[in-house]
This record gives structure tokens, sequence and C-alpha cells, in this order.
């Protein structure tokens, strides 16, 4: 069964593809002229017969039926979508009539093109992952762990967006983002997002992990590794939408070196080079042997006392 974008003010119908971009850019999908939407705003995959809306970090938020999307969510036949000034209606229903329209009340454009092109842009890549959660998962029931990850992701996704972020994956109790573009403002939001994905925990309130917290001691440790450099962004495949190279391996070894370096929050020399600020906030940590690497890779934690007082500014 396929599916549609039907606008309620003129009742036009776009058909949906595998993988749909929304946004300003010139590479969208769905293309819309408005200073509201960001150029990747959000996008919409298939996956079998449901079809799932993701807000890409957009400034302005993406909403179903006047809530603000915070996590991937499963689209219903009769939900309504807000993007910047443009109303759809997700239509399921077999009646609906595959046509490919324009909206001009919103100036919207709908391209019926090939999937995004794969180009390579310079990015700021981050990787999280939860400590002991192989251990962890032994001592909750499937439900437990469905539920508590659900609450993560949700988390992920809101500290993300706030900092502009783009959620590429998760995997299990893994996350990796990036932004498009390596600006010190960019690192700088990077830090403070690998900061909020370790603050969080601290003032928990979300039910399932204050009550596994209460009952069985159950508290989250997000590491964290933090990498620039190039990267290849676009289509790799159908419906397949991700960020691949030898920088993305890298940060994934950053991440995996906070176990044997016992920091929670790593960045790799690339990362603080030709960034005055930044360089004051870290120290060095050694240089390590990691898979895939000929030459040792030299990380830098956060400093003690920068620590502390994120430890103190945490609620």
């Amino acid at each position: 069964m396929g599916a549609y974008l039907r606008t309620l003010t003129s009742g036009d119908t776009f058909p949906l593809e595998d993988f749909n971009l929304i946004g300003r850019s010139e590479e969208a999908t769905i293309r819309l002229n408005d200073a509201g939407v960001s150029r990747q705003h959000a996008t919409i995959r298939r996956e079998g017969v449901h079809y799932w809306l993701v807000d890409l970090g957009s400034a302005n938020g993406s909403y179903v039926n006047d809530v603000a999307l915070t996590t991937a969510r499963v689209l219903r036949d009769g939900d309504r979508l807000q993007i910047g000034g443009a109303v759809f209606l997700f239509d399921q229903s077999e009646s609906s009539s595959n046509t490919d329209t324009t909206m001009l009340g919103t100036k919207t454009q709908v391209l019926r093109r090939n999937p995004v092109p794969v180009k390579t842009t310079s990015a700021t890549l981050l990787v999280g992952d939860l400590k002991g959660f192989t251990q962890l998962s032994s001592q909750l029931s499937a439900t437990e762990l469905a539920e508590l990850l659900r609450e993560w992701y949700a988390d992920c996704n809101t500290i993300m967006k706030r900092y502009g972020a783009m959620i590429d994956k998760f995997i299990g109790d893994c996350v990796f983002a990036y932004w498009p573009g390596i600006e010190a403002d960019i690192r700088q939001k990077a830090v403070d997002s690998a900061r909020a994905l370790r603050e969080v925990e601290v003032a928990v309130t979300t039910p399932v992990r204050k009550h596994l917290r209460e009952t069985r001691g159950v508290v989250l440790d997000c590491r964290i590794g933090l990498h620039l450099g190039p990267v290849a962004l676009g289509a790799m495949g159908k419906g397949i939408n991700t960020a691949l190279g030898d920088a993305v391996n890298l940060a994934f070894r950053i991440e995996s070196l906070t176990r044997q370096t016992r920091q929670p929050i790593l960045v790799s020399k690339a990362f603080l080079e030709g960034w005055t600020e930044g360089q004051e906030w870290f120290e060095p940590c050694g240089a390590y042997e990691v898979k895939g690497h000929p030459n040792k890779v030299e990380v830098f934690s956060l400093r003690k006392e920068e620590a502390a007082a994120e430890a103190q500014a945490s609620p």
C-alpha cells in the first residue's frame, strides 16, 4: 500500500517514495520554499508497511497533530503534519490518487527525482554509547529494556535537535549524529551536546528510568567520542541515507577508547586543531592504536576543572 501527503488547503496529493527528504535544499524530494523550513528539515522513510517521520534537528521543529516531534514516529492514516507553514494530511488509504502536483499556496515544489546524490563534505561527528549495557541487558526483561531504550532515544533526539545535529542512526545502545561543517561554533555545539548527554541522567525524571533507578539501581552512563573529517552524505541504497567514510569509523573508535582511558568524553586531535578556545577545555590523554589505522590516534579528555563545572551545573 502506498502513502501520500495531502495539503489541507488545496487537497493536492504528493506520493511518497521509500525515502523522502523534506526541506529547502535543492536536493530535497519535497522542496519547501519557506524561510521557516530548514534546508534538511525532516525525512519520511518507508520500512515495510510503515512510514517513519524523523526531524533532522530543524530550527523550528516538525509537528504531528500539533505535537512537536521529539523522536522518530510511525505515521498513521489521518495524521496532520506541519512543517514550517505547510500543513499536510498523511494518507495511507487506497483511494488516494497518485498525482504529482505543485502546492502554489505555500510555494512548495514536489520534485520527482533520483535519491539524494552522494556528496563529500566536511562534518563534525558524535558517537554516544551506553557503558555496561550488555550486563545491564541481562538484568532486565525485554520489555524493561525496550522501554529504557525508548526513553533514552527520546532524550538523544531532544538534545541533538537542541544543538542542531542530525541523527544518522541508533544502533542498539549507541547513537551516531553529525553536523555538516567543522566551524568553531559547530564544534562548540558538539561539545555542549556531549555534556548534555552526560547531564540528562543526573536529573532523570522519566517514569521508566526513575523507577529502575529507585528499585534496581540502574543509572545510564553515556560515553562520547567526537571527531571531524570528510564524509560521504547521501543515498547509499534504496531507502538508506547515511554518512560514510574513514572519519565515521574513527569516531566510533574514539568513543571505544573511553573505556580504556576511563574518560567519559574524548575528542580527536583533528577536532581541536585550529580551535584555540576549545583547546583550553581539553588535556592530552595519550595516543592509542585503533583497529584499521596504521598510526596511533591521539585523543584528548575534558579537563578535570571543566568536568567538575559540568557536574555542578547539572540540576
